[in-house]
C-alpha cells in the first residue's frame, strides 16, 4: 500500500481542539480505497441502472398503451388527447430523472461509505507501519491505541504485547547492567571501562523512553 503523508498527524485547530476530519484524512492509501470503493460503485450502478431501465421501460409501456387506448376512442377531442399525451410523456420524464439521480445520488453515497469503511482498514495499518518503524529505530514504547470501531484490533493487541515484551527484557537488561557497573566500581575498574558501560545502558535506557 502506498500511504502517503497525507496521514500524517495533523496539528491541534487554534481553539485547542481535535483537528478537522478532511476528506483527504480519510484517503491514507488513494490507489487500494479509491480501486475497492469504484469497484463498489460500478458494480451497484450497474444493477441500479440495469433494474432503472426496467423501470422506465415500464412507464413508457404505459403511455404507449394509454395513446393506443386514446386512438381507438374517435369522439375524444384532440385536444384532450393531446394534453392526456403531454402529460404521459411528463411523467416519463419524472420517472427517467428520478432513476438518474436516484443512481447519482446512490453512487455519492456509496463512494462515501466505502472510503469510510476502506480508512478503518488503512488507517490501523498505517499506524502500525509507523509503530514499527519506531520499534526498528530502537524506541520501544507506543504512541497512542487504535481507534474505536477500527479494523485489526486483535492484530494491534498482539503487536502491542510483544513491544511490551521487549520493553520489559530491554528493562531488565538495563537494571542488570547496572548491577554490573556498580560491581564494576566496587572491584576498582578503571574510568574508561566505566564510561564504556555507561555509555552502553545509556542507550539502552534510552530505547524506554
Amino acid at each position: 500500500m502506498n500511504m502517503g503523508a497525507n496521514a500524517e498527524t495533523r496539528p491541534m485547530s487554534s481553539g485547542g481542539g481535535p483537528p478537522k476530519r478532511r476528506l483527504r484524512n480519510y484517503l491514507l492509501d488513494r490507489r487500494f480505497q479509491l480501486k475497492y470503493t469504484g469497484m463498489v460503485v460500478l458494480a451497484t450502478v450497474l444493477v441500479a441502472a440495469v433494474l432503472g431501465y426496467f423501470v422506465y421501460d415500464h412507464s413508457r409501456g404505459q403511455t404507449e398503451a394509454m395513446s393506443i387506448t386514446m386512438a381507438m376512442q374517435p369522439d375524444l377531442a384532440p385536444e384532450v388527447a393531446n394534453d392526456l399525451e403531454g402529460w404521459a410523456e411528463a411523467q416519463d420524464r419524472k420517472v427517467l430523472y428520478s432513476i438518474l439521480g436516484g443512481i447519482l445520488a446512490l453512487a455519492l453515497v456509496l463512494g462515501l461509505i466505502g472510503i469510510i469503511v476502506t480508512h478503518k482498514v488503512v488507517g490501523p495499518a498505517y499506524k502500525m507501519r509507523l509503530l514499527l518503524n519506531q520499534v526498528a529505530d530502537g524506541k520501544l514504547k507506543l504512541a497512542g491505541r487504535l481507534r474505536k470501531g477500527d479494523e485489526l484490533q486483535e492484530l494491534f493487541e498482539a503487536f502491542a504485547n510483544m513491544v511490551e515484551s521487549l520493553r520489559e527484557a530491554q528493562a531488565r537488561e538495563v537494571a542488570e547492567l547496572d548491577a554490573a557497573i556498580e560491581q564494576a566500581r566496587e572491584s576498582g575498574a578503571s574510568d574508561e571501562a566505566l564510561a564504556h558501560l555507561t555509555e552502553v545502558r545509556d542507550r539502552m535506557a534510552m530505547t524506554l523512553e
